[in-house]
């Protein structure tokens, strides 16, 4: 009889413990977020009006952050609405953010693919062929010149030589190179798209401002993240066609002249460049409206919106712009022109 009693005892608080931890974390959410928002306030009254919204607007001392739902009375409206604003929105939020940091340029996508690795290996095979042709044009050229004049001859020589050299390493090692170029582009865009915000923040600064604050942002960051997909994807696509025709451009570099590889090469960097500021203002637009500090300042990020959809503009000034602002803006264009019909 008395184990039998110990074993229901034993049962009874295996199954009534939980519970009792789950009912007394209802409210912690609300009052982290206090906490926090206290530090970054110096006007008291302005902690205690956001206070009193979050106990009789949002009913926040309802919510439980890890089962993410609201002990709501069959008969409250307003917390049953608000329930399913708050965590309906802030999910969407999240998870839209959420899904284009997992978005990232890979080299597998690119030199791993069997398609874009044929294209180029077939250009690979002509590029020996043109880079034979620009030998022979370019000595021809220095042996009539040494024959007029010598020591500009051997000077011409010797430029060639090293160009040819040049030209032939590259060609050599072009995929492990362009391999490699991927991997750092990887590298500097995983580091600023890994987890730029958490689903507590957005609840957060949804918490200190209002369910309306969090609609707008929705709103906001679906149409920022729309623009940014089709950029990172032009992105994308150019570094395609620049993996595929760089073997052409790298026997030009023989030919004084018709020399493309300066441009290639300028390309991929401004490439990069561009792909790297224009994520950094994203993330630093995305923090900026979830910030505390401020309650989220939807102004000054979408500053930082405006400055990284105009980072090819900018980079333009300095000649080092592929030109791609006006690729995406027409492309944006089209698209809600096709919209409306």
């Amino acid at each position: 009889m008395r184990k039998n009693l110990i074993l229901v005892s034993l049962f009874l608080l295996f199954f009534l413990v939980p519970f009792t931890v789950v009912f007394a974390e209802e409210g912690e959410f609300m009052d982290e977020t206090i906490e926090e928002y206290k530090t970054t306030q110096s006007s008291s009254e302005k902690v205690d009006s956001v206070e009193s919204y979050m106990k009789n607007v949002l009913y926040l001392e309802k919510y439980d952050y890890n089962t993410n739902q609201f002990s709501c009375k069959w008969h409250e409206i307003g917390c049953h609405t608000n329930s399913f604003l708050f965590t309906t929105v802030s999910g969407f939020v999240y998870g839209a953010v959420d899904s284009f940091s997992k978005f990232q340029i890979d080299a597998d996508f690119i030199t791993g693919n069997p398609v874009y690795e044929g294209y180029m290996l077939n250009f690979k095979s002509l590029a020996w062929t043109i880079t034979a042709i620009f030998i022979l044009w370019q000595t021809t050229k220095i042996v009539i010149l040494y024959t007029g004049n010598g020591e500009e001859g051997m000077n011409s020589l010797h430029d060639k030589l090293i160009a040819v050299v040049t030209g032939g390493i590259l060609l050599g090692i072009y995929a492990q190179l362009f391999d490699w170029t991927l991997e750092l582009t990887h590298l500097l865009t995983e580091t600023m798209l890994t987890s730029p915000v958490t689903h507590y923040d957005i609840m957060q600064v949804m918490a200190v401002n209002s369910v309306g604050y969090g609609l707008i942002l929705m709103i906001v960051v679906s149409a920022i993240l729309f623009v940014f997909f089709l950029s990172i994807l032009y992105r994308t696509v150019l570094f395609v066609i620049l993996y595929i025709t760089g073997v052409l451009a790298i026997p030009t570099i023989v030919n004084g002249q018709y020399n493309f590889f300066n441009l290639w090469m300028k390309t991929v960097v401004s490439n990069i460049l561009t792909l790297t500021i224009q994520l950094l203002c994203f993330v630093l637009g995305i923090k900026t409206l979830v910030d505390l500090t401020d309650g989220g300042s939807m102004i000054l990020g979408m500053i930082f919106f405006i400055v990284g959809l105009s980072i090819p503009t900018l980079l333009n000034q300095f000649g080092a712009s592929t030109g791609s602002a006006k690729a995406v803006g027409s492309s944006v264009k089209y698209v809600a022109r096709y919209a409306r019909r």
